[in-house]
């Protein structure tokens, strides 16, 4: 059964920030925006893809996990140019091993440069913890 991870009091879209299906959390598209505001922070890609990254940050914490937990991202950018640095700034959260990554360039909804998904993943062993320390 599919469970809901995150829900917001402001949701206005017919969507989840998160959903969960056994040990899998699906991240939906997130943006530069202000969780408390809703409005695009800053309008340049590294103001951007920090706060899209909080937002991912957060969404996973509801859940007990971390950005080290994502196994999958798909990074949408508005603009070409943007790649060279837009990988820079990917290599302040992650680390070889890096999660499996598509990056797609294509128009973006309201002001936003970049929008990223994500899948993460609770291993078997850390599963069974977490399943035990419940009993």
């Amino acid at each position: 059964m599919i469970r809901e991870i995150g829900a917001s009091e402001n949701q206005q879209l017919p969507f989840s920030s998160a959903t969960a299906f056994g040990d899998l959390v699906f991240v939906s598209g997130q943006g530069g925006l202000s969780p408390e505001t809703g409005e695009v922070v800053g309008q340049d890609l590294e103001s951007q893809t920090v706060q899209t990254m909080e937002n991912i940050r957060l969404i996973l914490s509801k859940a007990d996990l971390t950005l080290q937990h994502i196994v999958k991202m798909n990074v949408y950018l508005k603009d070409r140019s943007h790649y060279k640095q837009f990988n820079e700034l990917y290599q302040r959260y992650f680390h070889a091993p890096y999660p499996s990554r598509t990056l797609v360039y294509c128009d973006l909804n309201y002001d936003l440069l970049v929008e990223i998904d994500a899948i993460a993943v609770v291993s078997r062993e850390e599963a069974d913890e977490r399943r035990d320390n419940r009993l």
